[in-house]
């Protein structure tokens, strides 16, 4: 079978297999994936051998239907085309000079070019065989480094089967047992009480179309590629939610000039000692906090081992965001403290990353989907802090 006849013969195949994938694509057969995979085999197959039809010189064909061992019979040619034969057959067999390499044909150097793929290209350059070589893509996207830090994994999240509800918190005990005489009857401690936080949810979604040209043409799995891109930005809409409420906490300032003592006051004093802290901070009250130092000459944020995300101030652990994440300014310096698990509820109804195959546009849909509400949880939890240069008035 000639190049042309497999090409015909694949094309032929190509057209079936894509009505086969659409048919499954619309019942939502199991295997519509599979086929879509097939489909794209074909197309790669018949790429590759369109390349090597119009790579061929006008005379490859007829030359390669002769055999060079045949070269002192006929073979049933004709006459004239014998002659040529024997004529090029004299051209190679022409002494070279001592020490030059033997010239090669054209024929030879493609044959070679294409029995190495590509590897072995003495002698022949792009330009003559440009049609074999593929279009090499000198640019891989990576994903980008990831920076985000996840909120969601540091509030109470909790997973909620109906759009809206409330969720009980259990209120610190204040009672203490009374003194009771031996075998005397128990005394009533009331009951315990509960702060009922109320949650509603909400779906935020969209998708992103990938041609399945690219996906097939890239050198690297661009549909991986792109689900990651998706997830964080989910992460990112997630983040923007939590510290919306962050925020709203009760407010308090802190001067440049004094900051490390307002700071360690606000920990010290605005708090019940069972809370377990932590700090959530912009990238500029972050660098500002580095360059402090304390007394000793220590820098005031220390790298703990333990730490969840490796640095601590004044022994709680530290979390960096980026400046617009509260709603403010690039630029600005602003801080939570306070107990996050309890601070904050997240009611995570759904989330999912979805893909499927998209029939009008041959390509695919990715699409990611969350269902979730965030609401201010135990309102003494908390303290939000903005640094300013200048001390407020009144102080």
């Amino acid at each position: 079978m000639t190049i042309q006849e497999e090409l015909a013969q694949k094309q032929t195949e190509l057209r079936a297999k894509i009505t086969e994938a659409r048919k499954a694509v619309a019942d939502k057969s199991d295997y519509a994936d599979s086929l879509m995979t097939e489909v794209r085999d074909y197309e790669s197959d018949i790429k590759k051998l369109k390349e090597l039809v119009d790579a061929m010189p006008d005379t490859l064909d007829e030359e390669d239907k002769g055999d060079d061992k045949g070269d002192d019979k006929s073979d049933g040619k004709p006459d004239d085309q014998q002659r040529s034969h024997e004529k090029e057959k004299e051209v190679r067999d022409v002494p070279q000079p001592v020490g030059a390499t033997p010239k090669k044909e054209y024929r030879d150097l493609l044959n070679e070019f294409l029995h190495s793929k590509g590897e072995k290209r003495d002698g022949i350059t792009s330009t003559d065989v440009g049609a074999v070589i593929p279009e090499e893509i000198i640019y891989n996207p990576e994903a980008a480094i990831d920076t985000v830090t996840d909120l969601s994994s540091l509030v109470t999240k909790t997973a909620v089967t109906t759009a809206k509800g409330t969720y009980p918190i259990l209120k610190r005990a204040s009672t203490t047992l009374p003194t009771v005489a031996e075998l005397a009857a128990n005394p009533d401690l009331g009951k315990p009480e509960f702060t009922d936080v109320e949650w509603a949810v909400d779906t935020y979604r969209g998708y992103i179309p990938v041609s399945q040209e690219s996906i097939a043409d890239a050198q690297v799995d661009l549909v991986t590629l792109v689900s990651n891109w998706v997830n964080q930005v989910k992460v990112n809409t997630s983040n923007e939610k939590i510290a919306g409420v962050l925020s709203k906490f009760k407010p308090k300032s802190a001067t440049s000039a004094t900051l490390v003592d307002d700071l360690k006051t606000i920990k010290n004093t605005a708090f019940d000692p069972a809370y377990n802290l932590s700090w959530v901070v912009t990238a500029s009250a972050y660098n500002a906090l580095d360059l402090l130092k304390d007394t000793t000459g220590r820098p005031l944020l220390q790298e703990e081992i333990g730490s969840a995300t490796g640095t601590t101030l004044f022994g709680k652990p530290l979390t960096v965001v980026e400046d617009t994440a509260f709603g403010g300014a690039e630029g600005v310096k602003q801080l939570f403290i306070g107990d996050l698990k309890r601070a904050s509820l997240y009611a995570n109804r759904a989330d999912a990353a979805v893909r499927w195959v998209d029939n009008d546009v041959y390509g695919q849909l990715l699409q990611g989907v969350l269902r979730f509400g965030v609401s201010a949880a135990d309102s003494d939890a908390g303290v939000f802090v903005t640094i300013t240069d200048t001390p407020s008035a009144g102080e």
